[in-house]
């Protein structure tokens, strides 16, 4: 599908049959009390994909949600995608089952359309229950660095085929991997490869060379789902760019607007976040322009100078993720 016939129905086949909704709400620092409402305007508004983590902490309250708008009537289980994430410390086989169970548990449903690696690392194994900082990131008291544990991508992957083996989930991905992490993953005798790659991206920090390899016959075709689209809040986000504010003006959009279909036009499904109902709406309603070859070049050209919003190298005691 051409990015001139795209509209708020439209979805994109992943590597494994799938559907995958373009346009997504992304959840990360959704405070619990304000997440509710935020997932029933956006499913209200038009959204059927949502994206969580078990790392986010609001997954019981986006259950709630979900089953408010059941009972609504607005939409069906099988109407939504949902994505949840495995986190770092629950990487080793025997903990990969029952974290997805207590995120099924918490999100009131009984499968998910998408499950991935939160991150190509890993740490100790505290409990299932990320209820608390100190288990969420187990920082040895002496260093301040986090507490690794070398588990082989093999094993936990295997764990998450059986997941789609057993119907508890529909597809497989990765998140915030490199070129050479999904080289090392498909090197392993799997069985399934990882339909995504959630990863930054935004005009700061297009990333292009990732998304367009990954998405190689190679590498089976993986897509990018973007995080972060719009950047961080603040004067430095890419909203207050003046090339995309000259741009918004022309076209008589919002700078975040511009910057969605920007992404769409480049081929990969976008992740914005917000639990503001105007800014909701504002940005799934992205279908009734195009922006020019020439535009979409100017936006590419903000990230030549990289700048990266996203980086847990402090949080994580000087543990170094990413490979740029």
């Amino acid at each position: 599908m051409s990015s001139q016939q795209l509209n708020v129905n439209s979805t994109i086949t992943l590597n494994d049959g799938t559907k995958m909704p373009l346009i997504g709400l992304g959840t990360w620092r959704s405070e619990p009390q304000l997440v509710i409402e935020a997932i029933k305007t956006a499913i209200r508004s038009g959204y059927r994909h949502l994206d969580c983590a078990e790392l986010y902490g609001n997954e019981k309250e986006i259950g709630q949600a979900l089953q408010e708008i059941f009972k609504e009537g607005a939409v069906k289980r099988e109407d939504l995608w949902i994505t949840s994430k495995l986190w770092n410390t629950h990487k080793r086989a025997q903990h990969v089952r029952p974290a997805l169970e207590k995120t099924l548990k918490d999100l009131q449903i009984n499968y998910l359309d998408q499950y991935l690696i939160h991150w190509p690392i890993s740490f100790q194994f505290q409990t299932i229950e990320l209820d608390d900082y100190k288990n969420i990131v187990p920082k040895d008291e002496n260093s301040g660095m986090v507490k690794l544990d070398f588990v082989p991508l093999r094993e936990t992957w295997k764990e998450m085929e059986k997941l789609v083996e057993d119907g508890l989930v529909k597809s497989i991905g990765v998140s915030n991997f490199s070129v050479t992490d999904v080289m090392n993953l498909l090197a392993e005798d799997i069985k399934i490869k990882p339909s995504v790659n959630q990863i930054e991206i935004n005009p700061y920090f297009p990333n292009t060379r990732l998304i367009e390899t990954l998405k190689k016959k190679e590498f089976g075709g993986i897509i990018s789902v973007a995080y972060c689209p719009l950047g961080h809040g603040g004067e430095t986000s890419p909203l207050h760019d003046n090339i995309v504010k000259e741009i918004a003006q022309k076209y008589n959009k919002s700078p975040a607007q511009i910057i969605i279909r920007w992404g769409l036009q480049r081929g990969y499904v976008i992740l914005p976040k917000s639990t503001t109902e105007s800014r909701i709406k504002e940005n799934i309603n992205v279908y009734d322009f195009n922006l020019s070859d020439e535009d979409v070049k100017q936006i590419t050209d903000l990230g030549k100078v990289r700048r990266r919003a996203v980086d847990p190298i402090g949080a994580w005691g000087g543990v170094t993720v990413f490979e740029d």
